[in-house]
């Protein structure tokens, strides 16, 4: 089972978002109800009991509600063969998300240390599609792209999550939630 962890969008900020599908062309949108904004990606998990101890690890953090606020448009470039750039929106890097993920990873470190890359920044985003065929012109179009009117919003909660993969995408499967007091 291939698992992440990650805060669920408010819908406020969803909707915001879905103005931007089908604003270019070539580009394979992700779903809407696939958003998420990923804290920790785990990876394959075979073991049932890696799974509890997985649980039992998240249910320990305590930590403040995220604010969530859109930032500006960007891309992770590939160049592999196809090359498909992943198109995303950033978020603003929140004191309380960046100090949640820091927890995340602490646990995951201890239980999973596999799972903790030590070299990759943390750029707080939203996938929202994969670009075939990139060229500059297309780059430049999408990181013009001006952002939707949404407000801030705070999220109760992150989520361990199942992803599932589909020929036409991955599905996000919400495995379990661990609520974030106020």
């Amino acid at each position: 089972m291939r698992l992440f962890i990650g805060l669920e969008l408010p819908p406020s900020i969803s909707l915001a978002l879905a103005d931007l599908r089908g604003s270019l062309p070539d580009v394979a949108w992700t779903a809407p109800e696939s958003w998420h904004l990923t804290l920790h990606f785990i990876g394959e998990v075979t073991q049932p009991h890696q799974l509890e101890e997985i649980h039992h690890a998240l249910c320990a953090i305590h930590a403040a509600p995220p604010l969530l606020e859109l930032a500006a448009p960007g891309l992770f470039e590939t160049h592999g063969r196809p090359a498909r750039d992943v198109l995303w929106i950033g978020c603003a890097p929140d004191p309380a998300l960046l100090h949640l993920r820091s927890r995340v990873r602490a646990v995951m470190n201890r239980i999973l240390p596999a799972t903790v890359p030590n070299s990759r920044r943390f750029v707080p985003h939203v996938t929202l599609g994969h670009l075939h065929n990139p060229g500059p012109e297309l780059r430049q179009r999408w990181l013009a792209t001006a952002l939707p009117a949404s407000q801030p919003q705070t999220v109760g909660h992150f989520t361990l999550f199942r992803s599932i993969r589909h020929a036409d995408g991955p599905f996000h499967e919400a495995l379990e939630h661990y609520p974030l007091p106020s």
